[in-house]
């Protein structure tokens, strides 16, 4: 085996912990919200912290990786013209779930202690949550077409 470890792998190893944390966050608000239970809802706030997290992370050794694969040899079947659409994509998924990540600990401050927080914004994170899973479902799309020509042409033909 020739290579050495770096942030190339370390993106590939970890880029759907985003995308399956803002799942996660969206159905426990969802179930916790319509079952009115608090707990639910307070670990859907949790987890939509954690996806932002996670995104962050997932965004900055995507930048690292892109200067890899820029500055390396050619490597066959990556497409790399596609790493601009997808890098501009994680940038919106990034600020979205940065937002969504301050909007979860404000209504964690704002519940502490056993006081019980508004429903509409409750709803509303759910809302911002739901944008921020489509976003990075789009952009696993886009960053999936980088190297998997099966799914470069589902949408545009």
């Amino acid at each position: 085996m020739t290579g050495t470890f770096n942030f190339v792998h370390i993106h590939l190893a970890i880029n759907h912990s985003p995308l399956y944390t803002e799942l996660s966050a969206f159905l426990l608000m969802l179930i916790g919200i319509g079952r009115k239970n608090r707990t639910l809802v307070t670990s859907g706030l949790v987890f939509s912290i954690i996806a932002g997290l996670a995104g962050a992370v997932t965004f900055f050794t995507g930048d690292q990786a892109k200067d890899i694969i820029e500055g390396g040899h050619p490597i066959p079947g990556v497409e790399t013209l596609l790493i601009g659409p997808h890098e501009t994509a994680a940038t919106n998924f990034l600020i979205i779930a940065s937002i969504t990540g301050v909007l979860a600990i404000v209504a964690l401050f704002m519940g502490r202690g056993g006081k019980p927080r508004p429903l509409w914004f409750e709803w509303l994170i759910t809302f911002v949550i739901f944008v921020a899973f489509f976003l990075a479902a789009f952009t696993g799309l886009l960053g999936g077409r980088i190297h998997h020509p099966e799914v470069r042409y589902l949408i545009t033909g």
